[in-house]
């Protein structure tokens, strides 16, 4: 099968002209400005916000006092919910609840659920395991207080995308090592699973503009403290000796993306330990699509409608109730 160019989209092309130069940009900033000029970019003029019943912030306390930031996002619906507690995007490196929020107002209006986004701390600042730490911690204190928000405590489901579903599936890990809390779920979507990147994963992917080889090894060299825990199963998941007694796990993947394929592993590793397991693969698309401005808003909203319908018609039918 020939492999489709990309860059003769022109939508796509200006895009990633767009996104070279704001990661040439950046390596010549402090990561504080380069997370700046990244919200940026991905907040450009023109993002749509969709409305929403309510919106609630708290901060909680952190494993090592620090603070750490919870948005609520509450749809118009008959509650209690099931509430999705949800980790953004950005390689551990970037991204926070603000650049996150466009997505969580459509995953809370479009999923029929409370939607509780978590601004755990970033890396190189702080590495691993301190961003798990807070999404752990977080998840506890969502747990004993979902009910506050309209949420449905014994109906919790964990998730992200990128490296934020690399952190759930961490968080999932821990809360069976550490005998909870109870999660109804997993949504793994697009997820980071392993520190062993494949090189034909990248090269005989047609997306070799985006998400890099070269990007994921400076993610992962920012994120580890050094290359000895690339075998530790709370960053690298598939390197876990049980995967046994996880929750029923959805993991979402793009056609498009070179991540695709360790999530695939990932999806054969949980189902030969006897986790329950629903894939699905969105066509033509690359890593990010809920997200990416090259996608029409629309779209990004079918998209995730059908998410709902697998959350809904797979091991979650008592969960959610999709619009």
């Amino acid at each position: 099968m020939k492999t489709p160019d990309l860059l003769s989209n022109p939508q796509f092309r200006i895009f990633i002209e767009n996104f070279t130069t704001l990661s040439r940009a950046s390596q010549q900033l402090s990561f504080q400005e380069a997370r700046k000029l990244s919200t940026e970019f991905f907040l450009a003029p023109g993002t749509v916000f969709e409305k929403i019943k309510r919106i609630e912030n708290v901060d909680i306390l952190g494993p090592d006092q620090n603070r750490i930031p919870i948005r609520f996002f509450i749809p118009e619906a008959t509650g209690p919910l099931p509430v999705f507690i949800y980790f953004h995007r950005g390689g551990w490196v970037f991204g926070n609840i603000e650049e996150a929020d466009p997505v969580c107002r459509k995953l809370a209006n479009h999923l029929n659920c409370v939607v509780a986004s978590v601004d755990y701390r970033l890396a190189p600042e702080h590495r691993f395991p301190k961003p798990l730490e807070d999404c752990y911690a977080a998840t506890q204190w969502i747990a004993a207080h979902a009910a506050q928000y309209g949420g449905n405590p014994q109906a919790l489901i964990i998730g992200g995308e990128s490296a934020g579903g690399n952190l759930a599936t961490a968080v999932a890990l821990r809360a069976r090592d550490c005998q909870g809390p109870t999660l109804q779920a997993q949504l793994l979507i697009y997820p980071i699973i392993s520190a062993d990147l494949k090189a034909e994963a990248y090269e005989n992917c047609p997306d070799r503009y985006f998400l890099t080889k070269e990007s994921m090894q400076f993610f992962w060299s920012m994120y580890l403290p050094s290359g000895d825990y690339a075998k530790d199963p709370y960053a690298s998941p598939d390197c876990a000796t049980d995967l046994s007694q996880l929750p029923p796990t959805f993991i979402i993947t793009a056609e498009y993306d070179p991540l695709h394929h360790e999530a695939e592993n990932y999806a054969k590793q949980l189902r030969e330990a006897g986790v329950k397991v629903t894939t699905k693969c969105f066509p033509g698309v690359i890593h990010g699509f809920l997200d990416l401005p090259i996608y029409e808003e629309e779209q990004k909203v079918k998209w995730i409608q059908e998410i709902g319908q697998l959350l809904a018609s797979g091991y979650c039918r008592e969960l959610c109730s999709i619009d």
